[in-house]
C-alpha cells in the first residue's frame, strides 16, 4: 500500500513534483492487482486512512491512502483517481477546500466526504453556497456501508454517463444538429 504524508511534501531535499512522480510510477494505482475503481483517501489520522485503505483495496478498488489535502491535490493531478474519499476536519487545507480545489482541476472525480465533527454542516453550507455539493458520510461509518455508498455511485455515473451517450447519439442523427453548435436548435 502505498503511504504519502506530510513528511514527503515537507522534504527538503526534492520538490513534492519529483516525489510525487516517483511514487506515481512505482503506483499508477495497481496496489494488490485490483481493476477496480481508483480511490485516494485522504485522512490527518493515518490510522483511519490506512485502514480505510486496506478495507478497500481488498473489496476491489485501487486504493490509496494520503494524510494532508496539500499531497491530495497534488496526487489528484497525477493519478486522476475515480474518487477522493476525505476527511472534512484537516490542518492546513480542510476536506471542503480539498474537495472544491479538485472539482476546479478534475471534475470527473466523484469526491465523498466523511466527518464526525458536527461543524462539518457549515461547511458544507459555505460550500454549497459557492455553487459546490458534495456528499458526506458520517463517522464512525461500517465498512460495508462505505462500500455500498461508493458502489452505488459508481452505478449512478455510469447511468448518467451511458444516457448521456445514448443524447449525443440521438442528437447527432437530427437534421438541425449542425446548425446549432450548443444544443438543439429551437423549434
Amino acid at each position: 500500500m502505498l503511504h504519502i504524508g506530510p513528511e514527503i511534501s515537507e522534504a527538503e531535499n526534492e520538490p513534492l513534483s519529483n516525489v510525487i512522480a516517483k511514487q506515481n510510477r512505482k503506483t499508477k494505482f495497481k496496489t494488490l492487482g485490483a481493476t477496480g475503481p481508483s480511490i485516494l483517501v485522504v485522512d490527518d489520522h493515518r490510522s483511519i486512512a490506512d485502514t480505510t485503505s486496506a478495507i478497500l483495496n481488498r473489496s476491489g478498488f485501487r486504493a490509496v491512502a494520503t494524510y494532508d489535502g496539500r499531497t491530495a491535490l497534488h496526487l489528484t493531478e497525477v493519478l486522476r483517481p475515480d474518487y477522493v474519499l476525505t476527511d472534512v476536519m484537516m490542518p492546513s487545507m480542510n476536506g471542503i477546500e480539498l474537495a472544491i480545489a479538485v472539482r476546479r482541476i478534475q471534475p470527473e472525480t466523484t469526491i465523498v466526504l466523511f466527518s464526525g465533527q458536527a461543524v462539518t454542516k457549515d461547511l458544507l453550507e459555505e460550500a454549497r453556497k459557492e455553487g459546490y455539493e458534495f456528499d458526506l458520510l458520517l463517522k464512525p461509518i461500517h465498512p460495508e456501508d462505505l462500500i455500498r455508498h461508493l458502489r452505488g455511485t459508481e452505478q449512478v455515473i455510469v447511468e448518467l454517463s451511458s444516457a448521456r451517450e445514448d443524447v449525443e447519439q440521438i442528437y447527432a442523427h437530427t437534421p438541425f444538429a449542425k446548425d446549432s453548435p450548443g444544443g438543439l436548435a429551437p423549434g
